[in-house]
């Protein structure tokens, strides 16, 4: 009898994408699309926002964060954004391969206006209330020339890439319309704002946390 271990063969599969903490989807917006959202924002944030860093949301330490928020339901005015969202969000987990039930909080409308609006390195999820988010969507909404400073950043960005490198992910990023998509794990932060204001919508896909 031969020592010849026979086994079934190996399935031929194609190998997952390469990881990378973030994916840039630009001008999935378009400016008149951003013009809309940012007079939805202001006109729910007139009535909703708070200034963060005085309790809101549970943030209670002002060297966390400074922003105002307002928060865009998922209402018949409003589901188009959803929708557009949602298929740039199935896009993009062709990547990370996340298991995903969909949007379970509103829209976070995000506005940095006064000098020295910041956020500092956090996560959006992992564990605790925040475990079920999954993904993190973020779209640009202001035009980079209507402000100074406010550049979202990675951990990974700043501490490997080169000068170079980082300018040219600063240029991307900050585009008009652009949809940038990362793991809620990921560290990330908001530098602080020098002039001007930068609108963002800021969202969360969500699903069973990770095991």
């Amino acid at each position: 009898m031969s020592d010849r271990v026979v086994g079934r063969p190996m399935l031929t599969t194609s190998a997952p994408p390469v990881y990378q903490p973030f994916e840039i989807h630009p001008g999935a917006f378009t400016e008149k699309q951003c013009d809309r959202i940012i007079a939805a924002g202001r006109a729910i944030e007139a009535g909703q926002a708070a200034l963060e860093g005085d309790g809101d949301e549970g943030v209670t330490d002002g060297g966390i964060r400074r922003s105002r928020t307002g928060w865009i339901p998922a209402d018949d005015e409003h589901w188009w954004i959803y929708e557009k969202l949602g298929r740039i969000a199935e896009r993009a987990n062709r990547r990370y391969g996340f298991e995903l039930t969909g949007f379970a909080e509103d829209l976070q409308f995000t506005h940095y206006d006064e000098p020295g609006s910041f956020y500092t390195w956090h996560q959006d999820g992992l564990d605790g209330e925040v475990a079920t988010r999954k993904l993190s969507m973020v779209v640009q909404l202001s035009d980079p020339s209507e402000y100074l400073g406010g550049e979202l950043q990675f951990f990974d960005v700043v501490h490997d890439y080169d000068d170079e490198q980082l300018a040219n992910f600063s240029h991307f990023a900050c585009q008009r319309g652009t949809v940038i998509v990362f793991p809620s794990f990921e560290y990330h932060r908001v530098l602080a704002i020098r002039g001007g204001a930068r609108y963002s919508l800021v969202c969360w896909v969500t699903g069973p946390p990770f095991r």
